[in-house]
């Protein structure tokens, strides 16, 4: 089977394979060649903006597509601090951060929580068909969040050198798809 994740993200596409290892579906990224338009990621929820993309990305494709979208929330943060969908706002900036940029503001921000932190991320999975038909899910996965940040940073998704797997105590960006 075939699926088509909707982003050109390699770093979520490669998440996706990795999650879906053992399984018999082979993951390909939204096509390179075609000029998507942006979705707005306006939702109130991450599982609002991951239909939206799903759908959109379905429609324009005339094929299922899967989308993803992301909440961050640090124990310890007041509600008006927590990341929630807004990971990559940081500091009332109008662009988009860059992965370097990202890494210093939370690892500054947990190092103002005592140097380590628990917290979680929601992934919000949907899958859209061009048929109309919507599968929908969101799993919750436990981080330890520590300000001392791993050697290794992977390209698009920065805040994993800061993150602990709470089991295996490893750092998540040193970690290998099987595990």
């Amino acid at each position: 089977m075939k699926l088509i994740f909707g982003t050109k993200n390699q770093a979520k596409i490669d998440q996706i394979k990795g999650a879906l290892v053992n399984q018999d579906i082979e993951i390909s990224g939204l096509p390179k060649n075609i000029d998507f338009p942006e979705i707005a990621e306006d939702g109130k929820t991450a599982q609002e903006n991951a239909r939206k993309k799903a759908v959109a990305y379905s429609e324009m494709l005339n094929q299922t597509v899967l989308s993803m979208d992301n909440a961050l929330y640090i124990d310890g943060l007041p509600e008006e601090k927590q990341p929630g969908i807004n990971v990559r706002k940081i500091n009332n900036q109008t662009d988009r951060p860059t992965d370097d940029e990202l890494l210093q503001y939370y690892s500054q921000l947990i190092d103002g929580l005592g140097g380590k932190a628990s917290g979680r991320w929601e992934f919000a999975l949907c899958l859209a068909a061009p048929t109309g038909k919507i599968k929908e899910t969101t799993i919750i996965s436990p981080r330890v969040f520590t300000s001392e940040a791993s050697d290794k940073i992977i390209e698009g998704y920065p805040l994993e050198s800061i993150q602990i797997d709470p089991d295996s105590g490893k750092y998540i960006s040193e970690m290998t798809s099987e595990e």
